[in-house]
């Protein structure tokens, strides 16, 4: 009996359990619906937000794999201000003009004309010109170094935009609801911005295991080079 009443006690036993787990659920749900009716009102600025901030996390990541003693708060501005710029404003407007031109419901018919547009035209030509330039300005980079900078890691970063955007914009713009497809995208973009941020700040670091698959360490060490007797000069 004794048993019995400590286990019905509540938050001890079985029961407690059962309440505990649902009111973890109502939690989760009231925060999803919270989400939801923030994300109808003000879609751009809950985008930017969740943009901004999960950027801003992947350059922390970034950082610490590095082994960095100190956080570079400059450079962690020049990340997460573009995340929340793109990932806001830009995949917005660029996500809702997609579908009104090649509806989800098109299927395949639509799937590859949208890929296409994204990883050919859309991050070759727009977003790593963007990613350059906008960070080359926070962190005080002349003109002649972005240029040289964006030379030398240029295709390494498209490889690996392409390595880690093709697979997910397949499921993205399969089965991802419009509304909700900027927002998977900026989710996914904490692995992206942790993997850029790596590569873009290789000199510094060496670029770890990204650089090792994407370029190989032959590439790699000739990366270092160059850019040591660019810094020298």
């Amino acid at each position: 009996v004794g048993r019995r009443e400590e286990s019905d006690r509540p938050g001890r036993g079985r029961r407690g359990r059962r309440e505990r787990s649902r009111i973890g659920q109502g939690r989760g749900r009231w925060m999803l619906v919270k989400y939801e009716r923030l994300l109808a009102r003000r879609p751009i600025a809950v985008k930017a937000a969740t943009g901004t901030l999960l950027a801003a996390t992947g350059d922390a990541t970034a950082q610490h794999l590095e082994g960095r003693g100190s956080y570079d708060l400059r450079r962690g501005i020049a990340f997460t201000s573009l995340g929340g710029f793109w990932n806001g404003p830009c995949m917005h407007h660029i996500f809702q003009r997609l579908e009104s031109i090649l509806p989800q419901s098109g299927g395949l018919r639509t799937l590859v004309p949208k890929m296409c547009f994204t990883q050919l035209i859309m991050n070759p030509f727009v977003y790593l010109p963007l990613f350059y330039t906008w960070t080359g300005v926070v962190l005080g980079r002349t003109l002649t170094r972005t240029l040289e900078k964006a030379k030398r890691e240029y295709w390494v970063t498209l490889k690996a935009t392409w390595l880690l955007f093709i697979p997910f914009n397949v499921v993205n713009f399969s089965f991802v609801p419009v509304r909700h497809q900027a927002v998977a995208l900026t989710g996914f973009s904490f692995v992206y911005s942790t993997t850029l941020s790596a590569i873009a700040n290789a000199e510094h670091s060496g670029g770890g295991c990204v650089l090792d698959l994407l370029l190989g360490t032959r590439s790699r060490a000739r990366a270092a080079d160059t850019d040591a007797s660019t810094r020298e000069r």
